[in-house]
């Protein structure tokens, strides 16, 4: 009897228990088009009003919360910007819920959950990018650069907490590869439900566990509406501009497909409004060449200090770009195509004055230049990626065009011609198998080979005067073949890899119409074979101790070197050993020390022994000594995040110790420099320190970024044989705050300070200041109507107490006609600034310098999205 009505009194206890208990799950789709919704916010509330469980949908919709603890009588809230917001009752609806949002606003305040906009799970941090996206922005890039940790360059180069990625991907693949520049800068920000950091990426699965990774990736999260289809914008704009005077335009196409086995990238664009596009198809994680061949003729169009490319550059630019990603079996297949143009002009007008006891000297001297840049660059990409295996062949080609033309008259005529290509041709093999489960073994092989002839003609007085011609021949072939083997035992992972590098380069060069130069030299041939064969073995040690990683890495190598009579032959010895410790104790705090001593040979492009001219004025001469240098280096940095607050901080600081046996001089012969290389102990330092400090304004959907740097540099060369010692000294300090405070305001405002000094034995100059302001303001005043009123102020110290200005305006106006299409209308440089001129005064002289910049432009554009 008793038994019985324990059963009748716990049973009805357990079910209601149980009911209390329920676990909350479901989907969230738009009502107008039936698609999922990605990143809405969902809360679960109980009767006192109280948060009791919150979740976020994925790309799918969907949604689901462990029990919490009551739910009774409780209310399930779903925000979303854009979006009225819904509150149901939970007693009122059946679990797995589907519920619909209505298009509609939604008051700041109502976003009070800081999760929605950044999370964590793990090592893996999500920014919903509706929470951070503006009326205003077009790419995700635009939205990148307003999370707090990720910083985007203007080239499209993102640093996660102050460090490097090392992969960028789109829904999990990695499409681009190192240019996904043409991502951050192409696909639209609409396209995007989150941005996914992968903190401590391993690129390769075979690794995973045993090599340590300190570098994030970065994962671009669809949408369901950019998924398995083909996405496509384009923009078509069409105007006048004041200076240049003449019609002006800018376009763009890109189209993407993200598909289950394929993917593919393709963009055009063109331009002549200031815009350099060659930097778009920059390779972030491209290798440094082995080849290293480094040009000898430098010819430079004149710049305008501390203004932005859009202000000063007067270009005619074309890319294209394809990019294709195909998944069969167990690997994929990539390709890699890009094709980039440009063509820049600049004028330039510099007044000298010398003030003499006799009278005055006036030297003038007015430059006006055309560069003409073409680049072709392919590669192509087979990948097997398994947690058993990793295999990738990487060919890669790039034939690059670079041909400059420089004028000068006034008072030292002259003109300078380079034409300069670059061939250059690898192929990269990896292949790593991992067996018995902590055993690996690897393979490697690497070939490069590169070609870059250099051809410079000079006219040193007009048409009349002395023609000189130079003509550089060099080229250059390296190998790398090696073998590695490693295992792993109780946390401490052991490895050992050896290989042998070869390296043939032959360089010539001859100059001809310098015989009026034989009391500098009589040798201005060359003809020098520059080789070398390696053998090396590189023990590493790696260890593993609750959240601390330590590595050791002991490589040591032996190198012949033979240089065909040039100099001596010569065999060497090399160790440079290197460790690192890295620490992270939650996920909240990381650090690491790195430290590394070390003996290197000299540039080889160094050794010529005979006379190379660089340019119209300026000659350098070779060594006829091999050289080693040696070096130390420290450095230390510290990241702290706290998701929930959206703070994210990082620092570093970095000392380097350098040797070199030799230094620079500097001669100089009537109106010609010579630079040389002379016997003389060059020991250097260099300081640098630096931080940033990241953090969400939630109350009005924004962000703000404070950053500062401090760098400090020994260096020493000898001028006119006398020992030269200079130490720079430079510190700066910058900020950022954006944000949306009104449904119909939203700003974005950078500020940058920075300052120098140079000392020079022992004579200190002026510190010297640069400031920069930036803002944007967008205002609605209707939702189908935009405006965009852009300022920038420039202010740079040219001597000390003498300050140069300089203000420019930019306006745009925007009318929505529907989702697909967009007019728009921009008026740039609206003051018409047309120069940036100068004045500086010493005790002796004056100089005048005159910089063009870009003048009032008109512009009238369409948009088109797909």
């Amino acid at each position: 009897m008793v038994r019985r009505i324990i059963t009748s009194l716990i049973f009805p206890m357990l079910a209601l228990w149980c009911q209390a208990q329920t676990a909350v799950s479901g989907s969230v789709l738009d009502k107008g088009t039936n698609e999922p919704v990605a990143g809405a916010s969902v809360i679960v509330k109980g009767t006192d009003g109280k948060i009791k469980k919150f979740a976020t949908t994925d790309a799918q919709g969907k949604f689901a919360m462990a029990p919490a603890s009551t739910t009774a009588g409780g209310r399930l809230e779903v925000n979303m910007m854009g979006y009225a917001r819904q509150s149901l009752l939970l007693d009122s609806i059946e679990i797995p819920v589907i519920i619909f949002l209505e298009a509609g606003t939604i008051q700041l305040k109502e976003v009070a959950v800081k999760a929605d906009r950044i999370r964590q799970q793990g090592d893996t941090i999500t920014y919903n990018v509706g929470s951070f996206a503006q009326q205003q922005d077009r790419s995700i890039g635009d939205v990148l650069k307003r999370m707090p940790g990720i910083d985007v360059a203007k080239s499209g180069k993102i640093q996660y907490q102050g460090e490097d990625i090392n992969k960028f991907y789109i829904e999990g693949s990695d499409l681009l590869g190192g240019k996904y520049g043409i991502a951050t800068n192409g696909i639209n920000h609409d396209d995007v439900g989150a941005v996914e950091v992968m903190e401590n990426h391993q690129p390769m699965q075979v690794l995973s566990g045993i090599s340590f990774s300190d570098k994030a990736a970065i994962n671009l999260k669809l949408k369901n509406k950019a998924k398995a289809t083909w996405t496509f914008h384009g923009d078509a704009a069409g105007g006048y501009a004041w200076q240049p005077e003449g019609a002006v335009w800018d376009a763009e196409l890109f189209a993407i497909a993200v598909m289950p086995s394929f993917q593919n990238i393709t963009t055009f664009r063109t331009n002549n409004t200031g815009e350099n596009l060659s930097s778009s198809g920059t390779d972030f994680f491209a290798d440094r060449r082995e080849t290293g061949l480094t040009r000898y003729v430098s010819i430079d169009l004149p710049g305008v200090p501390s203004l932005s490319d859009k202000r000063t550059l007067f270009n005619r630019s074309f890319l294209v770009s394809t990019n294709s990603l195909w998944k069969f079996g167990s690997g994929e297949f990539k390709t890699n195509i890009d094709y980039s143009f440009n063509r820049v002009t600049a004028d330039a007008r510099n007044i000298t004055t010398y003030f003499l006891d006799n009278g005055n000297r006036v030297v003038t001297e007015n430059r006006s230049g055309t560069e003409h840049t073409h680049s072709l660059s392919g590669k192509f990409i087979y990948e097997l990626n398994h947690k058993t295996a990793y295999i990738n062949n990487t060919l890669r080609t790039n034939i690059d065009w670079d041909d400059v033309d420089l004028t000068t008259t006034g008072s030292i005529p002259s003109g300078q011609s380079a034409r300069l290509p670059d061939y250059y041709l690898s192929n990269k093999f990896k292949m790593i198998k991992r067996f018995r489960g902590s055993h690996l073994v690897t393979f490697q092989s690497t070939n490069e080979w590169e070609s870059l002839p250099q051809t410079l003609t000079l006219d040193m007085a007009g048409d009349n005067g002395t023609a000189i011609s130079e003509h550089i021949s060099d080229h250059a072939f390296y190998t790398h073949e090696s073998a590695a083997y490693a295992f792993t035992l109780k946390g401490i992972t052991v490895s050992l890899e050896a290989g042998i590098k070869g390296y043939l380069r032959s360089m010539d060069s001859d100059v001809s119409g310098l015989s009026d130069l034989s009391y500098m030299s009589d040798n201005f041939t060359n003809i020098v074979n520059t080789d070398y064969v390696t053998v090396y073995a590189t023990p590493k040690l790696e260890y593993w101790v609750r959240r601390v990683n330590l590595t050791l890495n002991l490589p040591v190598s032996y190198a012949h070197y033979t240089f065909n009579k040039a100099i001596a032959n010569r065999d060497e010895a090399y160790f440079s050993p290197s460790f690192s410790l890295n620490w992270k104790p939650n996920n909240r705090f990381s650090g690491a020390l790195r430290s590394g001593i070390g003996r290197a040979p000299m540039n080889l492009n160094l050794i010529h022994p005979g006379l190379i001219m660089t340019n119209y004025r300026t000659l350098k001469a070779g060594t006829e000594e091999f050289y080693n240098s040696s070096s130390q280096n420290l450095t230390a940095n510290v990241n702290y995040k706290h998701t929930r607050s959206g703070l994210f901080a990082n620092g570093m600081v970095m000392q380097t110790w350098s040797h070199v046996p030799y230094t620079m001089a500097q001669q100089l012969y009537e109106d010609y420099v010579v630079y040389s290389y002379a016997d003389a102990r060059n020991d250097s330092k260099t300081f640098m320190a630096m931080g940033n400090i990241g953090k969400t304004l939630d109350f009005m959907r924004g962000s703000c970024n404070v950053n500062g740097s401090f760098n400090r540099n020994e260096s020493h060369m000898l001028s006119e044989s006398q020992t030269v010692n200079s130490v720079s000294r430079s510190w700066s300090i910058g900020g950022k705050i954006n944000g949306s405070p009104a449904r119909w305001l939203s700003f974005d405002y950078a500020i940058d300070f920075a300052n120098s000094q140079l000392v020079m034995n022992s004579t200190r100059n002026s510190w010297l200041s640069q400031m920069t302001n930036e803002l944007d303001l967008t205002i609605i005043p209707y939702r189908k109507w935009q405006l965009t009123v852009s300022g920038e102020h420039y202010r740079n110290e040219l001597t000390e107490g003498n300050y140069k200005n300089m203000f420019m305006l930019d306006t745009k106006i925007t009318y929505q006609l529907n989702r697909r299409i967009e007019l728009a209308a921009s008026l740039t440089n609206v003051l018409d600034t047309r120069s940036y001129n100068y004045t500086t005064y010493s005790q002796l002289s004056s100089y005048e310098s005159q910089r063009q910049l870009r003048g009032r432009q008109l512009l009238f554009s369409i948009t088109l999205r797909k």
